[in-house]
C-alpha cells in the first residue's frame, strides 16, 4: 500500500514539474542560423583561364528580353556593357539602371556597365557600327579581356558561361574568328552589295535605313570579313580607318572588317 501510495504521489509530482517546465523553455527564442561572412566573390578576374567582353544593345520596348539575356549570360569573370538606344522611352533607361544597380552580385563584383550617353541606333546602319566602335573603345579603357563579343537583346545563349570558357581556354588567345569573303552566303547579298543612307547620322528621330533599289557590286580593292575578334586586334582600329583594318598582317593584306 506504501508503495502505490509513493507511485501516485511520485507520478503527480512529475506531470506538475513537466506542465511547469515546457512553457518555460518554450519562451526562450529559437536560435536561427545567419552566416558569418558575406557572400564571397573573386574579384580578380585573373582567376580565370578566359575573358570576354560583352556588348548587349536593346532598344525600345526591349527591358524584359535585356533581364533575361543578362542574367542567363552572366559570369563574374567576364565584363558586360550595355548600350540601351536613345530613342527608347526614358522609363525604359530607368528600369534598367534600376535592374543593374540593385543586381548585389552586379554591385559586388563591379562588372556590369550601362552607356551613359547613348547613340541613336538604326539597325543595320552606320550608327549600328559607330555605336560598336564606341562601345570596343570604352571596354579597352575599362577592363582587361581576350575576346570581344556584339549581342543583341534578342539573343540567348545555347551553353553556360562555364562551358563557354572552358572551351576557348584551350585555344591560343592570338586568334581571331573570321570568315573570308568566298563563304559569306547571305551575307554578300543582304550586307555587302545593298546602298543604304542612315537616318541616323543627320535626324533625331528615330527611323529605319532607306535602301536604294540598286545594288552595288562587291569591292575589289579590299576583301570582306566577319567573325569574332580579339582584344589585341582592336588596338589596331583607329575609327576613321575601320572598314580597312583587320590586324596590319601581310597574311591578309588590303581587308575590310565587315559586320
Amino acid at each position: 500500500m506504501d508503495i502505490k501510495i509513493f507511485l501516485i504521489s511520485f507520478m503527480t509530482t512529475s506531470i506538475l514539474f513537466s506542465l511547469l517546465y515546457i512553457p518555460t523553455k518554450q519562451t526562450h527564442p529559437i536560435t536561427i542560423f545567419k552566416p558569418t561572412k558575406k557572400l564571397i566573390i573573386p574579384k580578380d578576374i585573373n582567376s580565370y583561364n578566359v575573358t570576354f567582353a560583352y556588348l548587349i544593345s536593346a532598344s525600345n520596348g526591349d527591358t524584359m528580353k535585356l533581364k533575361r539575356l543578362i542574367l542567363a549570360l552572366y559570369h563574374p569573370g567576364n565584363h558586360y556593357l550595355i548600350h540601351y538606344d536613345a530613342g527608347a522611352p526614358q522609363n525604359e533607361h530607368q528600369e534598367i539602371a534600376r535592374f543593374v544597380s540593385s543586381n548585389v552580385v552586379f554591385n559586388e563584383v563591379g562588372n556590369v556597365w550601362i552607356v551613359k550617353k547613348a547613340n541613336l541606333v538604326t539597325y543595320r546602319g552606320p550608327t549600328m557600327l559607330a555605336t560598336t566602335l564606341h562601345a570596343i573603345s570604352l571596354l579597352l579603357r575599362t577592363a582587361k579581356w581576350d575576346w570581344f563579343i556584339n549581342l543583341s537583346a534578342s539573343d540567348y545563349p545555347l551553353v553556360t558561361q562555364d562551358d563557354l570558357i572552358h572551351a576557348f581556354s584551350s585555344l591560343p588567345k592570338d586568334l581571331n574568328f573570321v570568315q573570308h569573303s568566298s563563304h559569306l552566303g547571305w551575307k554578300m547579298n543582304k550586307r555587302g552589295k545593298p546602298i543604304i543612307m542612315d537616318p541616323g547620322l543627320h535626324s533625331v528621330n528615330k527611323s529605319e535605313i532607306w535602301w536604294a533599289i540598286k545594288q552595288r557590286t562587291l569591292p575589289t580593292a579590299f576583301k570582306l570579313y566577319t567573325g569574332l575578334i580579339l582584344l589585341s586586334f582592336l588596338f589596331y582600329i583607329p575609327y576613321s580607318f575601320f572598314f580597312l583594318s583587320i590586324c596590319g598582317s601581310q597574311n591578309f593584306g588590303s581587308s575590310n572588317w565587315h559586320q
